[in-house]
């Protein structure tokens, strides 16, 4: 392979960088955005009751009347105003975080309720043998995470898992705002229920109001991936000139150019390997198979656009060859 070859070929390794990059920063704002809404979605509502009724009841009602729908639920504490209890019947959207985890399904299951606490977060900790523990009165909640410190968002809050059967769904309900992440339908039968009004939350309306935001990511994303394009074009052309140069024709020369191109190919699909590895280590993604998805798919497009090009050229000195005989 010569040098030329050797060039060409970082065009592609930039372009898969490039995309990954643009990626990480698309998940990443997406990822700040679910942070400062304490990891719900765009679908969230809350509403206030005047209910007695206990966190457990309610969301044992939840389970037999919604138990086919995917529901995650904040309690904002009116009076605790840094304290949030979570719970959700399925799925949980997770939060990236600096050490430790985000809940998962099991820990709103059992008698015991976990802690996930942002950097900022301002409660009395005990901290045995490099455990640490949140001590709320003759409580104590283990932490299992810690937030990553984003300084556009308040990290000062600390959430607790909740459950049925745990020590934190005893409040009432009308000490909390209860916020509902699910779909419009289920969130209004629910508050219709406790004849609650639903109103949306604030981060909701900005993001509505800022959902082009990540345009210009896509647009660098796309560029890369024109980047890579192009030099699979020029690559195309290089050994279409080399092949010119070996006077083999019939199977021989194609023999060749096969041998060329499809190990071109595999050292690309290899370089998106590596970027795929360089970026699992260093970048932020909600989940790691969007970065496999577009790696294969601008693999796959930067090879269609290698192959037209080869194709094309042959095909047009094919033509000559026929004219001039």
């Amino acid at each position: 392979m010569n040098y030329k070859k050797i060039l060409l070929l970082l065009l592609p390794l930039i372009a898969f960088l490039g995309m990954g990059t643009m990626l990480s920063n698309i998940e990443s704002g997406y990822a700040d955005e679910l942070l400062e809404a304490h990891g719900l979605t765009n679908n969230t509502r809350f509403f206030r009751t005047d209910s007695s009724q206990s966190i457990s009841s309610f969301l044992q009602y939840l389970n037999k009347k919604y138990r086919h729908h995917q529901i995650q639920l904040h309690f904002d504490n009116n009076y605790e105003k840094d304290q949030v209890l979570v719970w959700a019947n399925h799925s949980v959207r997770s939060l990236p975080t600096e050490t430790g985890r985000y809940f998962s399904p099991d820990d709103f299951e059992g008698h015991i309720s976990f802690a996930v606490l942002g950097p900022a977060t301002k409660v009395d900790l005990l901290n045995v043998q490099n455990n640490k523990y949140i001590v709320l009165g003759q409580n104590y909640y283990s932490v299992i995470g810690e937030f990553k410190n984003y300084p556009q968002v308040k990290m000062n809050k600390y959430y607790l898992s909740t459950g049925i059967d745990q020590p934190t769904a005893k409040g009432q309900l009308k000490d909390y705002r209860i916020v509902v992440d699910g779909t419009p339908n289920v969130i209004n039968k629910i508050a219709r229920h406790y004849r609650a009004k639903v109103h949306i939350p604030s981060f909701v309306q900005k993001h509505h109001k800022a959902r082009w935001s990540v345009l210009p990511d896509i647009l660098l994303c796309l560029a890369c991936l024109l980047f890579g394009v192009v030099g699979n074009v020029l690559l195309a052309i290089v050994i279409k000139r080399q092949a010119t140069l070996t006077r083999l024709h019939g199977d021989l020369l194609r023999n060749w150019v096969i041998n060329r191109s499809v190990r071109l190919i595999m050292i690309e699909g290899l370089l998106a390997l590596l970027t795929y590895l360089f970026f699992r280590w260093h970048a932020f993604y909600s989940t790691y198979g969007s970065l496999i998805a577009v790696l294969i798919l601008g693999w796959i497009i930067c090879v269609i656009m290698f192959g037209i090009t080869l194709w094309h050229s042959f095909r047009k000195d094919k033509k000559v060859v026929e004219i001039t005989d």
